[in-house]
């Protein structure tokens, strides 16, 4: 199984509540080489800085008059001082992941489930402390220190054992490539929107083409396809004009992973078959051994342009702009988008380490993906750009999993936590 995971890849209605990001459609000709005469994308919009997605610095708690302090006034309970590696993490990418679904769950009817399925995530209105001192800090700042947010989440919310055993934690990220306006040898491969005609858009992978819809723009093939894979990206022009590639729907096909294809073959290690792998394999197959492998997975993406907000990642799967390192995509099915889960397992340090090393990291679920399925899977989104994916590429490991719950909630559903 590849180490990244193709996440935000399913049709899904966006809420109404959520505001849209302005779109910049890129309008180009159909046809196979485009109109040399096709009128250029919007003017440059400017491009958010990636973070690095792991290895925050642990700073010494500092007082805050806004959230008690529970080394003194409020001490932190016993399942807090129980839960391994939370005093060297950093919740801040959690707490600004959380702010963003608080801003939309303020619109929710109060008597509402967060999940209809699994009551014990309770109603909006048990969610409206947390989320109201989250907003709170939202409005005193953008920004907010570890210690912060460290004592937030103590003060707020209670660990809750859902279980020893453990699940598969992979991660993935919204790739930059270059692209180009019209076709080349080099860059031959459209990116597409998504056809207006339903019958197109259900087409086969091999129909599908600059014939069937609009050419968003045109890039190389892998990187394409790494693209269709990972959900969302960034494209960039050789002007410096960048765009968000948002996710916008797919043609109804199954996905199969090509790197599960190559491990099959016995053309790839099962331990080490990331992204570098797969397009080292590539490299050295060619041109047409690689298009005849990427045409075993039926499932064609297709995107959408935006532009981009400094600060927010693509949307997730309702509609809320992921976060680096504070958004995990989980099946829907188990876990209720919103869910603030705690997890503990190996995370890679570098490119190219497949070990990694035993860290913690709270996530907000806000994605899911066509192969995140079942009890305790997760996908970590690690951000954006070249970094995100040296270290997304690798991460494939077990993980134990911890659910954060609003302490009254906590106590009411669930006592004997």
């Amino acid at each position: 199984m590849l180490g990244i995971s193709a996440c935000a890849t399913t049709n899904t209605t966006v809420p109404s509540d959520i505001p849209d990001v302005v779109p910049a459609e890129i309008k180009t000709a159909p046809p196979a080489v485009p109109d040399p005469d096709t009128p250029p994308p919007p003017d440059p919009i400017v491009v958010q800085p990636t973070p690095s997605p792991v290895q925050n610095p642990i700073v010494q708690p500092q007082p805050n008059p806004g959230i008690p302090n529970p080394t003194s006034s409020i001490p932190p309970s016993p399942a807090f001082t129980a839960l391994s590696y939370w005093q060297e993490a950093d919740p801040t990418p959690a707490l600004k992941a959380l702010q963003k679904t608080c801003a939309v769950w303020k619109h929710r009817p109060d008597e509402k489930y967060i999940d209809n399925d699994h009551p014990r995530y309770g109603r909006y209105k048990d969610w409206r402390a947390p989320c109201s001192a989250a907003l709170s800090l939202l409005a005193l700042s953008s920004d907010v220190s570890r210690d912060t947010a460290i004592r937030f989440f103590q003060t707020h919310f209670e660990p809750v054992n859902i279980g020893a055993d453990t699940g598969l934690l992979t991660a993935y990220y919204a790739p930059e490539l270059p692209v180009r306006r019209r076709a080349s040898l080099e860059f031959s491969e459209p990116i597409l929107a998504r056809p207006s005609d339903p019958q197109k858009q259900s087409l086969a992978r091999k129909d599908i083409s600059v014939t069937t819809s609009t050419v968003l723009a045109y890039g190389r093939a892998v990187d394409v396809f790494f693209l269709q894979v990972q959900g969302s990206g960034q494209i960039r022009f050789p002007d410096g004009t960048i765009y968000r590639a948002a996710f916008d729907g797919h043609n109804n096909r199954p996905y199969t992973s090509i790197g599960r294809l190559l491990i099959k073959r016995g053309q790839l290690d099962k331990d080490k078959a990331g992204k570098r792998d797969i397009e080292a394999w590539m490299a050295k197959a060619g041109y047409l051994r690689t298009k005849q492998l990427m045409a075993e997975n039926a499932r064609y993406i297709f995107f959408k342009t935006e532009h981009i907000v400094a600060g927010n990642g693509p949307k997730g799967a309702v509609g809320i702009p992921l976060t680096d390192m504070g958004s995990l995509a989980v099946d829907p099915k188990r876990f209720p988008y919103g869910a603030v889960i705690w997890v503990v397992g190996k995370f890679p340090t570098e490119a190219g380490d497949y070990i990694g090393v035993d860290t913690g990291h709270l996530l907000i679920a806000q994605d899911t993906g066509g192969a995140i399925k079942g009890e305790k899977r997760g996908d970590v989104y690690f951000g954006s750009g070249d970094q995100a994916g040296a270290l997304a590429g690798v991460m494939k490991h077990r993980a134990t999993w911890t659910l954060f719950l609003p302490t009254a909630l906590a106590l009411k559903f669930l006592p004997s936590s």
